[in-house]
């Protein structure tokens, strides 16, 4: 915890010193903000719900993926971006030196700051709409939420780690990480809106729907335990199998700088 909070730490001062990168961030979130609210002003001015969903009932949907987003983009992207590079370059030996975790070492070392911004956005959002809708929620929405929310982070982190391990083997990566954020921007909606082959891409092969999706089901009562059991066990196989992949390709695989 200690490491991670001077990561934090560390992060913040890099970001300061470059004060225009804050103000260009606000613009930046404040226009998808727009882009999300106007796309659904749009839609609900010829009718009342989409696919059951209201109006407020997607802002708790829009509201989890801005908070879903600051967080990847505030942690999990920028760390995993810089152990790509660092495989390329063969500095990834800095790394692997020190007496600490190499997988938190890799995933948590970098920390872009300002996206602290959409968190706020998020969560704004979604207490706004939780408000509007009357919600009450109860200790057994409240568990199922947590272990929702809590299941679709850690698959989200092990996708990261397992797309970042894969730089050992191949170079051209680029594509994959925009893929992800392409698809992740269908996280605005609901899965089930979707296709059938795009809901199955958005639950296994981009999580973005267990990440988003349930736990908006969860917080509005939609949700039911067999759903939670599956992602919290979805979610120990993924974290597990990505740390056996990541020391894998670190230990068997990475020839180093000295290659």
């Amino acid at each position: 915890m200690d490491l991670l909070l001077l990561f934090f730490k560390l992060g913040f001062v890099t970001e300061a010193e470059y004060r225009m990168n804050f103000y260009l961030h606000v613009f930046e979130t404040s226009v998808k903000f727009i882009t999300g609210i106007s796309v659904l002003w749009v839609v609900f001015s010829q009718t009342k719900s989409i696919g059951g969903w209201s109006w407020d009932e997607l802002m708790v949907v829009l509201g989890l993926w801005f908070i879903t987003s600051g967080l990847i983009n505030m942690v999990i992207a920028p760390s995993i971006k810089q152990f790509m590079t660092d495989v390329w370059k063969g500095t990834l030996d800095y790394v692997l030196t020190k007496p600490e975790n190499h997988q938190f070492m890799a995933s948590a070392r970098k920390v872009a700051i300002f996206q602290v911004i959409d968190l706020l956005i998020g969560i704004s959002v979604l207490s706004t709409a939780l408000v509007r809708l009357g919600a009450v929620i109860g200790v057994e929405q409240a568990i199922m939420f947590s272990l929702a929310l809590f299941s679709g982070g850690v698959i989200l982190y092990s996708f990261w780690v397992s797309l970042g391990t894969l730089a050992i083997w191949a170079v051209k990566l680029e594509n994959l990480v925009l893929v992800f954020f392409a698809m992740f921007e269908a996280g605005r909606w609901p899965a089930g809106l979707y296709p059938f082959w795009l809901r199955y891409s958005l639950t296994f092969l981009v999580p973005v729907g267990l990440a988003i999706t349930v736990p908006s089901e969860a917080l509005l009562g939609r949700l039911h335990w067999s759903t939670v059991l599956l992602s919290s066990a979805w979610a120990v196989v993924t974290f597990f199998a990505s740390a056996w992949f990541f020391n894998f390709g670190v230990r068997k695989r990475y020839m180093g700088a000295s290659a």
